[in-house]
């Protein structure tokens, strides 16, 4: 074992092996992404690869109009850096209260930086009321229609706004969020490709769906 000759070279060394191991903490830390269903959570893997980690509050079997409050949830959004969610009052029966309780300053409002309503990433949105809209009318979305993720093509937009915010977030990899996004880009682009071949001989055709 290595001797000091000193108390002062002892304090000395502690100190700069603890300097050296915070830096390399810091160094390797990665950005923690919350989404409040699985797809966002599985187009925030593609783009962020081994520089994020990435937990959904739902699980692909629940509603996510309605996802239970539960204390762990809290705490997975009080540590968060980013938090994207589907917007268009889709989780309104339970998202706000878990933000609320989480009481991070990250994702606190739409302002915060790293509080990601994905519904601002697209073009346009379907069957927005015209009118007055209340419970007595059944289940109508007065912003419009939030199911927009059935529609592939609006992945795109997802996944470019994530590689921006995560960019945004962590500047040091936005050359690596971007390649990951082209690469996400051009597979996504195959694959509806091939699924619009497969669904033309059925266009027009009515669909009943659960």
């Amino acid at each position: 074992m290595k001797m000091y000759k000193s108390i002062p070279s002892l304090v000395f060394f502690i100190a700069a092996t603890a300097v050296t191991l915070f830096a390399g903490g810091i160094a390797e830390a990665k950005v923690r992404v919350v989404t409040s269903t699985p797809d966002f959570a599985a187009i925030a893997r593609e783009i962020g690869g081994d520089r994020v980690d990435v937990e959904s509050l739902a699980k692909g079997y629940q509603d996510p109009h309605f996802v239970d409050a539960k204390p762990i949830y809290i705490t997975k959004l009080n540590r968060a850096d980013i938090l994207v969610y589907n917007g268009l009052d889709l989780e309104l029966g339970g998202l706000p209260i878990l933000v609320t309780g989480a009481r991070n300053s990250n994702i606190a409002t739409l302002n915060s930086p790293g509080n990601v309503d994905a519904s601002r990433f697209l073009t346009y949105v379907l069957d927005v009321p015209t009118g007055p809209v209340d419970r007595s009318m059944g289940d109508v979305h007065p912003r419009g229609n939030p199911h927009y993720m059935l529609d592939p093509r609006n992945g795109l937009l997802v996944a470019k706004g994530i590689t921006e915010k995560l960019s945004e977030i962590d500047p040091g990899n936005a050359g690596y969020y971007e390649e990951n996004y082209r690469n996400f880009e051009k597979l996504l682009g195959l694959k509806i490709g091939e699924w619009s071949k497969e669904l033309a001989l059925y266009r027009e055709t009515k669909v009943v769906s659960y």
